[in-house]
């Protein structure tokens, strides 16, 4: 048990001034540990945004440490995934440049900032690293003289004419994975040597300056104009005649390179737009995940045709490759109002994300009350957002018995009138309460409430329509999961599911009142 790491993560949103109900963070965070698309869906002025927003994993490294990580003059290579650019520290030129060549840098640095001019600076360096699988060249050179940035390139670039030619990539990817570190010495001028690949020491320093300074999550506000993917995969200006790369896919990309760092996005206020429209392509992706042979496969989304790769408009990525996968360390989380300027959410949708709805609103207690305590839904364990998890049939046949056989049933009542889920739901289920069991506990009364949590997040929100359509099936879901013979004999909190028969009792009234209902409100 880490109850260092898990009370941090409660008190960073009392630290931030805001109270949630214990039970609403810890199905957001097992929900996103199950699943990597969330929707927290409610009333305008929740807070639910914030949810997300302020949701940050406990970090190993102290602020000394990351300090100390970042005042070291390491000389390291860390293997990317895509191979584009990469950072020197600027302490480290003495290492790489001639004492000649660095008081003409510094001199090009001066004359690049008075004409105010941001790019390239200075010639590229060309640097021989030996290792023990023969060697390779990587090219060094100046850019952005305001605030001036040494760059590292594997290959030559198209614009670097000047250089002789050189290539890093096929080396370094046949040699070495991704996230691999490389420590490097100086032998002689431009010569160097790997001196050590993944030293346990250097690369805990440079995992706690990492886990400090990588922005790992990126807030996108979604407009009401958004009719396809291009304000997230961006598109080929042909003005410019370069790709643009907007925030959404450049923070794709750094996750990519730093497949050990779980990568966060919130898409806020999402249904602004159609969701299908702009949002397709990734839960296409993210649908198309499947195990073989113990490594994840899945298809790729299309950025251009033609070319292998395309320039950017970025500083960071050179170029951009013509398809990419959608990262496994990629966590979405969407915010949600329902109101008469948005729109519904299609099944297609619902079925694909962990609904999570919050509507929770105590004015008493905010007004200088006490908030109700509320730990009996509460993890134990912080879950693990650096290890794959992928729903499967498996997971599902692991359940308990009582358990599959309400999944069962359930189901075996929504299919008389066409409601029923699939074995992707089936399965998604199975997973949040294997993660609910080894992050809470493994007793009966955790089973139950993990349950009653999925019905309301991934079984009924796709429920909405008129009184002839759902009058009957709610009815009966109803008797089943209070395990009475009337609606009158109902009472949520003494039922083994409070949560969801509290939810359908609400629906079933309002197709009372009003001819219609929906889960999502």
């Amino acid at each position: 048990m880490n109850t260092e790491k898990v009370d941090s993560f409660y008190s960073s949103y009392e630290n931030a001034g805001f109270h949630f109900p214990t039970e609403v963070l810890t199905t957001y965070a097992l929900s996103l540990q199950t699943k990597p698309f969330v929707l927290l869906s409610g009333i305008s002025g929740t807070g639910k945004t914030k949810i997300a927003q302020i949701f940050q994993l406990p970090t190993s490294a102290s602020d000394d440490e990351i300090a100390v990580a970042k005042d070291l003059p390491l000389l390291v290579i860390k293997i990317p995934t895509i191979f584009d650019r990469f950072n020197f520290p600027q302490k480290l030129l003495p290492e790489i440049l001639t004492a000649k060549e660095l008081a003409e840098f510094d001199q090009k640095v001066e004359e690049y900032v008075s004409k105010k001019d941001g790019g390239n600076f200075s010639d590229t360096y060309i640097l021989d690293i030996e290792d023990e699988f023969g060697g390779f060249k990587v090219g060094v050179y100046g850019q952005r003289a305001h605030s001036p940035l040494i760059r590292g390139r594997y290959k030559i670039s198209n614009r670097d004419k000047k250089s002789p030619h050189y290539d890093a990539t096929k080396h370094l990817s046949s040699n070495y994975k991704p996230g691999d570190i490389l420590s490097i010495e100086k032998i002689s001028d431009k010569k160097f040597k790997v001196t050590s690949i993944n030293n346990k020491e250097i690369t805990k320093r440079v995992r706690d300056y990492e886990e400090k300074s990588i922005d790992r999550k990126c807030f996108i506000p979604v407009r009401s104009d958004w009719t396809d993917n291009s304000e997230l995969f961006g598109f080929y200006n042909l003005i410019e005649k370069k790709y643009h790369v907007p925030c959404f896919l450049n923070f794709l990309l750094n996750a990519i390179n730093n497949p050990e760092y779980p990568f966060f996005v919130i898409l806020d206020e999402m249904n602004l737009s159609k969701v299908e429209h702009y949002f397709s392509d990734i839960l296409s992706c993210l649908e198309s995940r499947y195990l073989k042979d113990g490594e994840v496969h899945q298809e790729k989304i299309v950025l251009h045709n033609g070319q292998t790769q395309l320039e950017t408009d970025l500083d960071d990525f050179e170029y951009i490759p013509n398809a990419i996968e959608i990262p496994l360390n990629l966590y979405i989380t969407g915010t949600v109002n329902i109101d008469e300027s948005t729109y519904m959410f299609s099944p297609k949708v619902l079925d694909r994300a962990n609904v999570i709805e919050f509507n929770e609103v105590d004015l008493e207690a905010y007004g200088g009350g006490e908030y109700k305590a509320d730990v009996s839904y509460k993890l134990t364990e912080f879950p693990d957002f650096t290890a794959l998890n992928l729903a499967t049939k498996e997971g599902y046949e692991k359940l308990p018995e009582s358990i599959k056989s309400y999944l069962v049933e359930t189901n075996n009542i929504l299919k008389k009138y066409n409601l029923h889920f699939g074995y992707r739901t089936a399965n998604e289920v199975a997973l949040y309460i294997h993660n609910a069991i080894y992050n809470i506990s493994d007793d009966d009364e955790t089973k139950l409430q993990s349950l009653d949590i999925q019905f309301m997040q991934k079984v009924f929100p796709k429920l909405n329509g008129g009184y002839a359509a759902l009058n009957a099936p709610l009815e009966e879901i109803l008797l089943y999961l209070s395990e009475q013979d009337t609606l009158t004999k109902i009472i949520p909190n003494a039922t083994k599911f409070p949560r969801t028969v509290s939810k359908l009792q609400r629906m079933h009234n309002n197709l009372s009142t009003d001819g219609y209902t929906s889960f999502i409100n």
